[in-house]
């Protein structure tokens, strides 16, 4: 019971950690945050022009709309940009200046973590299309991989020399988990709210799509700093296999 006690008031206390961080992000770093928002108001305006928000058949049917996805692969790529740049930004203790001065060494890791991801991304959709329990394991393997593979990635963006791949895939399991935990513990709660604020759109007046946009873009801001701090404080404080080894 007090391993139990312990694990669930531990992560009780890191996932209001990450929260507070993401809220604290937009005060103390505004502009790295610009990404996220200004890549979901231009896909907003794009789908604005397409009509997308005439009703919820228009919505439908424009979904994988070629031009809704070229303004959409922008988005992801902004989100992406400003989820790192906080997590960088708390690794650096807030420091603006020392963002961009990740070493040699650190950027050559960095590469290496992501040939691998997309190295793994590609070989298990290519067992995925086989189908049956093949498909199946690729894809619980593929997760796994990829869980210690994030661990991996954030050590090299954090400049943190002391997570190698070897640590990554054993000692540094549990922080890895952590990381995960939090990104969802995060994650489906802001994207349940994101789906939200399109579903009162549909079918509204343009004085109203407007505003309800507007609004979507400066939360998908606040959400991607809030995966951004939930990746950091997974990092920074995750357990190992003895438990916790550092306080929030």
């Amino acid at each position: 019971m007090t391993i139990i006690r312990s694990a669930a008031g531990g992560s009780a206390r890191r996932i209001a950690l990450a929260y507070r961080l993401g809220g604290r992000a937009l005060v103390f770093a505004p502009m790295l945050v610009f990404p996220a928002i200004v890549t979901e108001l231009v896909q907003h305006a794009a789908e604005i022009h397409l009509g997308m928000f005439a009703s919820l058949a228009a919505f439908r049917g424009l979904a994988m709309d070629p031009t809704r996805w070229a303004f959409g692969y922008a988005k992801v790529a902004g989100f992406l940009l400003t989820t790192l740049l906080v997590a960088r930004f708390w690794a650096v203790d807030g420091v603006m200046a020392r963002i961009p001065r990740i070493s040699g060494r650190a950027g050559g890791r960095l590469a290496l973590g992501i040939l691998a991801s997309f190295a793994i991304a590609a070989a298990d959709h290519g067992l995925a299309r086989q189908g049956g329990p093949i498909a199946v394991a690729a894809s619980i393997i593929d997760f796994l991989i990829s869980t210690a593979l994030t661990l991996y990635l954030m050590g090299a963006l954090l400049d943190d020399e002391r997570i190698t791949l070897r640590w990554s895939f054993t000692a540094g399991w549990p922080k890895a988990v952590m990381m995960t935990l939090l990104a969802v513990t995060v994650f489906v709660p802001c994207q349940l709210l994101h789906l939200l604020d399109h579903r009162l759109a549909i079918g509204s007046p343009l004085a109203v799509v407007m505003p309800i946009m507007i609004w979507d873009a400066l939360f998908v801001g606040l959400f991607a700093a809030l995966v951004g701090s939930a990746a950091f404080v997974g990092f920074r404080y995750g357990p190992n296999w003895r438990g916790w080894d550092r306080k929030p």
